[in-house]
């Protein structure tokens, strides 16, 4: 049973780092944040595009909330 969950926690963990790689990637090549989230589509406010960020309010919350579960 561990293996298999070991096994699943590495290929969560990889897609992670890919999705993360590319945001990243898209993002060297303007300083300036989405106008819509990368996850939903819906528009960003321009004081989070301003800084920077490529996610809404609520996409960034539940990443928290998933990354808070699955953490242990």
């Amino acid at each position: 049973m561990a293996d298999d969950i070991d096994r699943a926690n590495a290929l969560i963990e990889n897609e992670v780092s890919l999705a993360l790689s590319k945001i990243r990637e898209s993002s060297s090549n303007d300083r300036e944040g989405a106008k819509f989230c990368v996850e939903c589509g819906d528009a960003i406010p321009v004081g989070r595009k301003n800084l920077g960020f490529k996610l809404c309010v609520p996409c960034v919350e539940d990443r928290e909330r998933k990354s808070q579960l699955f953490a242990n």
